[in-house]
């Protein structure tokens, strides 16, 4: 569930994180300072820590499993935490249905809302990494079980059929014979291969995998399937531009299966397969459609699901069995569609993005990587303290960034500032994403994206949102707000962002 290439998902975890830690901290407000370092400050850190941890799952390249058992718990606490609080404070201060003001005398309760919301994310990210685990090895064990089969049904048939012919031909030459030796020997050379890499990918997840044009893999083997089947009537739907997925020569394997199953199984005088390619900016799908009598409820459910029959099935044939575990290598899924006319058999891939293949490493989407998040965070930290340097240095007081979240104080103001720097340095790393890789090969213009991106910052952010905000809680504040020291400091931050992250890069480029 994507936005833009930012995660919706992601984007609600940081949302949640903001709002709690909006509205705990406002109830932690007090007159004296130190009683807000004691109240307010715990759930201040933690709040955005888990909005920064929302922001890195928006941005970054994470699988849907991981975002959605996330968001789930994060909900899930937080909506438990908030039961639990209401409870409370009606059970100590009854007055509170009458006036709600009573609620700000139990300002601890609030912590409690922001421990929620962060112990759901924490056990939504254990519960996904279980849930991943439990996949695993369910295709670990899948793998076997078709390996065995493999070896047991296809090579031992396949000898069989060699011996008895080589009986035949001790008595003379065969054609016929011959010709049967010759596709058995082949058949098994073929099996051996799907053998050789299933067993390789058994026990790990770190395949060689690569951009592969996926436009022409279809092509390629559908102009074998016709020049073997005469008979069978094909079109193809494709892009004109390159389109590339990540995955390997194994491939081909995958529609290879899938035509020969359609026109071998096609109960049509003349078997049609009509296979388009539907690209998005993160997926390639690839649609292959046959006239047959359409798959059974048991290979729709091997395809989709990977769930492989307990005894061997005669109508689904190891090419399902094969197909189902290449796609799963692949990080990819398939959809079926039965209908009176015919199987739709959908292989969504996951594109390569293909500015990003220097040094031929690979990401499944777009999106800021790891090494770069975990860059995003040291370069925000000391690009918010040069900011705050240099407004400081033109006479801003970094207070108004504190009374944001309802109280003015230099500790709370500190923090909120690298909090914004790190999220928008996260940001700053999305852009770079998104723009050409050659903008971001040398410095000028790399220094010149981070200049621009912290002048759209200077207008929207610091001109436009922050006095509407400071507005809503009581404070006046003119509209739009662009004083020439908040400019002074955004340029000095866009500037400071752009030079460490090059250098930053070119560290991590190294290292790789």
């Amino acid at each position: 569930m994507d936005l833009y290439g930012v995660s919706v998902r992601g984007l609600l975890v940081a949302l949640i994180g903001f709002a709690l830690t909006r509205f705990t901290v406002t109830l932690a407000a007090t007159e004296t300072t130190r009683e807000f370092l004691f109240t307010g400050l715990i759930p201040l850190v933690v709040g955005l820590s888990l909005t920064a941890f929302g922001v890195v799952l928006a941005v970054g390249t994470y699988d849907e499993l991981l975002l959605q058992k996330t968001l789930r718990w994060c909900l899930l606490g937080t909506g438990s935490m908030s039961i639990l609080v209401v409870v409370t404070v009606v059970g100590v201060e009854p007055d509170v249905l009458t006036d709600p003001t009573v609620v700000r005398e139990q300002t601890y309760l609030s912590n409690f809302l922001i421990g929620g919301s962060v112990g759901g994310a924490l056990t939504g990210l254990y519960a996904a990494r279980a849930a991943r685990q439990r996949e695993t090895l369910t295709q670990q064990t899948n793998r076997l079980v078709v390996l065995n089969r493999l070896l047991r049904d296809k090579v031992i048939n396949s000898a069989m059929a060699i011996k008895g012919h080589a009986d035949v031909l001790q008595d003379g030459l065969n054609d016929d014979s011959v010709d049967v030796v010759g596709r058995q020997a082949d058949s098994i050379v073929q099996v051996i291969e799907n053998v050789k890499y299933l067993s390789e990918t058994a026990d790990t997840d770190d395949i060689s995998l690569g951009p592969v044009d996926v436009g022409n893999c279809v092509e390629s083997e559908l102009d074998t399937l016709e020049s073997l089947n005469s008979d069978v009537d094909c079109s193809f739907d494709g892009p004109d531009e390159p389109v590339e997925v990540r995955a390997n020569s194994q491939l081909a394997e995958v529609f290879r299966h899938l035509f020969e199953n359609a026109v071998e199984y096609s109960d049509a005088d003349t078997p049609r397969l009509a296979v388009s390619i539907e690209a998005s900016r993160t997926t390639a799908t690839v649609h292959v459609r046959d006239n047959g009598p359409g798959l059974s409820d048991e290979q729709q459910a091997l395809l989709e699901r990977g769930e492989i029959a307990e005894y061997d099935d005669p109508t689904t044939g190891f090419g399902m069995n094969i197909v189902r575990l290449l796609v799963e290598g692949f990080d990819g899924r398939i959809e079926t569609s039965v209908d009176e006319d015919g199987t739709t058999v959908s292989v969504q891939l996951p594109r390569v993005a293909g500015d990003a293949l220097e040094g031929g490493s690979t990401t499944s989407t777009p999106g800021v990587s790891p090494a770069e998040t975990a860059l995003a965070v040291p370069v925000g930290l000391a690009a918010g303290l040069t900011m705050a340097a240099a407004m400081v240095f033109v006479g801003f007081d970094l207070q108004e960034v504190s009374a944001l979240y309802g109280i003015e104080n230099s500790v709370v103001a500190m923090i909120t500032h690298e909090f914004h720097s790190v999220v928008f340095a996260l940001l700053y790393a999305a852009v770079l994403v998104i723009l050409p890789q050659a903008y971001g090969r040398r410095p000028a213009p790399r220094l010149g994206i981070g200049i621009v991106f912290a002048l759209g910052l200077w207008v929207f952010a610091a001109g436009l949102v922050m006095p509407v905000w400071l507005r809503l809680v009581g404070i006046d504040a003119p509209l739009p707000n662009v004083p020439l020291a908040s400019l002074v400091g955004h340029v000095t931050w866009g500037a400071t962002t752009a030079t460490l992250f090059y250098f930053g890069d070119r560290l991590l480029s190294a290292e790789r």
